[in-house]
């Protein structure tokens, strides 16, 4: 259980992002994500070949500074390179170029949402670093190495330990993920390693200003392992301490087979990793001219689109705003055909008042019929139905020229024939009967062919109403609005004696 009377829970986040970029981080190899052939991405420089020299990724470094901005971090105007001595299989120069004591970007912080209420989260720094390449574990006990992503432009951002649940974690994550995206300086997709989440998690005796001896995690590839890791911690963590033993300061993993945490090996301090400034690299200066004119390419991000879509279109429903926001194509759709329906309000005057109600009328078919079209995917819908075709099938809808059901066929036919409405209406003879006396006559031949349903409904049988219903709507085809229907039937019924 994640909530703990006796102690609490102290995470801190390592988080590594795949910077978006054309090459690698000191050289010109490709970064290619999507490449499958081991060791296609490599050259003497990335490899740590002797007499090497590397150079800075000038796209990498706008897109540190960028994200440093929208997470309101301090830009440093003096960084350098440091190289960070360790020696792994997947680490072919046997150290790595990282930032120890200048970083880029520091002192940010990101406003989450919790269970009480919005909550601050310190970052205490992004650094510009180079990734490690892939070990491929075979069944047989053998491994290999994948060098393709060793060099490529690394981002790490450092938290404080702000975080006291699983929840916060992951809400920090997925807004995290979303601004690197609306920023386009990463794609962040974790099941492509493009977003690597490491948690430092330690428990300390309610009360106590001292922290506990913190255990990290590593390389917790997705939400829902997060959420496992963490919980498993915290309930290893508070059984030992219950037991009086000691936590050891350590590295450990996620197993997914046993839904455990692994001991990998006792955690090394800063100083075992030997840093000194990287030789073979000048330090970096990045003016504040360079600051302005990268912070006016930075979009309108996550949290002011919430807030602008609830004021602008009246939306209430946090999920259909998720929605909008975690898929910014279909967000962008939704606008366009929002602009659509103001034009035609103006242009008709009608009420403005109304907006409101024509956009939820809008979000309705959006997140429910035409994704269900769409076998449950959001797709890029504009090549199946434009915005202004979908405005104005919401247009006869809210008119009343046609109603739910037929509304449904019409929106099936504009996505499967890419058609506007009104032809496949015309084409199709589904529009609405208006003409008074039509109507009447219909229903007058369903009351003369359902006079037991007719005479149980003038002896209280309520349920009979909705059965004459049912009769007149199946016998114009759905052609009748339900309400007029309904207003017709029910002053005939009050005059049959």
């Amino acid at each position: 259980m994640e909530k703990n009377n006796k102690y609490d829970v102290v995470i801190g986040l390592e988080i590594h992002l795949e910077s978006k970029t054309k090459s690698k981080m000191f050289c010109s190899c490709l970064n290619d994500p999507d490449e499958r052939r081991p060791n296609i991405n490599v050259c003497p420089i990335c490899m740590g070949h002797p007499g090497t020299l590397p150079q800075i990724n000038k796209q990498a470094i706008n897109n540190i500074i960028k994200l440093g901005l929208a997470l309101n971090s301090k830009i440093s105007n003096y960084t350098k390179f440091d190289r960070k001595n360790y020696f792994y299989p997947d680490l072919p120069k046997g150290y790595q170029i990282s930032q120890f004591d200048y970083p880029i970007c520091k002192e940010g912080f990101l406003d989450i949402k919790t269970e009480k209420g919005v909550k601050l989260i310190r970052i205490n720094r992004l650094h510009q670093e180079e990734d490690a390449g892939r070990l491929v574990h075979s069944v047989d006990g053998t491994s290999m190495v994948d060098f393709n992503r060793a060099g490529l432009a690394l981002i790490e951002l450092v938290t404080e330990p702000d975080f006291s649940s699983a929840e916060e974690v992951i809400n920090f994550a997925k807004e995290l993920q979303l601004i690197a995206r609306y920023l386009n300086v990463s794609d962040a997709n974790m099941e492509k390693g493009e977003m690597r989440i490491e948690v430092n998690l330690s428990l300390k005796e309610k009360g106590e200003r001292e922290l506990g001896t913190k255990v990290e995690v590593k390389n917790l590839n997705s939400f829902k392992t997060i959420e496992k890791a963490i919980l498993f911690e915290i309930e290893r963590q508070t059984k030992l301490l219950d037991e009086g033993e000691r936590i050891v300061q350590e590295t450990r993993g996620f197993n997914d087979e046993k839904q455990v945490t692994l001991s990998q090996r006792s955690k090394e301090d800063s100083h075992e990793y030997r840093y000194f400034p990287e030789p073979d690299l000048p330090p970096l200066e990045i003016s504040e001219e360079r600051i302005q004119e990268l912070n006016c390419e930075i979009p309108e991000l996550p949290q002011e689109k919430r807030l602008r879509l609830e004021v602008e279109y009246g939306l209430k429903d946090f999920k259909i705003i998720e929605v909008f926001i975690e898929n910014r194509d279909f967000g962008e759709y939704f606008e366009k055909i929002a602009t659509e329906l103001l034009n035609w309000m103006q242009h008709k005057k009608i009420d403005q008042s109304k907006y409101f109600d024509l956009v939820k009328l809008t979000t309705n078919y959006l997140t429910s019929d035409l994704i269900g079209l769409a076998e449950g995917k959001i797709i890029d819908f504009s090549e199946k139905i434009t915005p202004e075709n979908f405005a104005e099938f919401i247009v006869l809808i809210f008119m009343g020229e046609i109603n739910s059901k037929i509304a449904k066929v019409v929106l099936k036919d504009m996505y499967d024939l890419k058609k506007d409405p009104s032809h496949i209406i015309e084409d199709r003879g589904l529009k609405q009967i208006d003409n008074e006396d039509e109507v009447d006559k219909i229903i007058e031949n369903v009351l003369e062919s359902n006079t037991s349903a007719v005479e149980d409904y003038k002896n209280g049988k309520v349920a009979s109403f909705q059965f004459l219903i049912g009769q007149i709507m199946a016998k114009s085809k759905g052609k009748i609005n339900p309400d007029k229907a309904r207003e017709i039937l029910s002053k005939k019924l009050e005059n049959i004696q």
